[in-house]
């Protein structure tokens, strides 16, 4: 199956975290990183993803307050979204399903697991 034509955009204010998650993905995917909810939210706009992947803590907004919006606009709410955080506690786990969270993976992920989970949430 042709995985390139899925796009995926990744949400965080880490730079090295989105160099990461680019050189990994974008072999498979068409990729997309954002630094900002805001610009998230602007680019949602124009051009909805095949996926998300979202870090919890980023300054102005953090996940938990993005996934809530994501969630409560009918035009965004079937996105699927994968939480990839440092944060590594189960209330935080348990907050981002809650939310509507698709998954949770604690960075810093491996190249398996996170190939194999997106593959999953987008059915492929």
């Amino acid at each position: 199956m042709d995985t390139a034509r899925y796009k995926i955009v990744l949400v965080d204010d880490n730079m090295a975290t989105l160099n990461q998650g680019k050189i990994l993905l974008q072999e498979h995917y068409r990729v997309y990183t954002i630094q900002s909810p805001v610009t998230l939210f602007e680019n949602l706009e124009h051009d909805i993803p095949d996926l998300i992947l979202l870090d919890i803590e980023m300054p102005g907004m953090n996940g938990f307050e993005v996934i809530k919006k994501l969630k409560s606009d009918i035009r965004y709410r079937d996105i699927p979204v994968i939480f990839l955080s440092s944060k590594n506690d189960k209330e935080s786990e348990n907050e981002g399903f809650s939310l509507g969270a698709d998954d949770f993976i604690t960075k810093p992920f491996s190249a398996p697991e996170l190939l194999h989970r997106i593959k999953h949430h987008l059915h492929i």
